[in-house]
């Protein structure tokens, strides 16, 4: 077993603004609304995901490969 927490899950998005709801229905958190900042990425306060916004990167994930 190890102490290496996982790395946040990243979703590509097309928007500026984004919508948060922990994605497990009644298990997740209170819906949030959050704004992509200039870097093009902001991340949930409640369970961390990462938004990223399409085409700021090469990479799966948005970013350069």
């Amino acid at each position: 077993m190890s102490n290496i927490p996982e790395p946040p899950e990243v979703e590509i998005v097309t928007t500026e603004r984004v919508a948060c709801d922990g994605g497990e229905g009644a298990l997740g958190h209170p819906r949030v609304w959050l704004s992509l900042g200039e870097d093009g990425e902001v991340e949930c306060p409640y369970c961390d995901k990462l938004f990223r916004k399409a085409g700021t990167g090469d990479g799966e994930d948005g970013r350069a490969a």
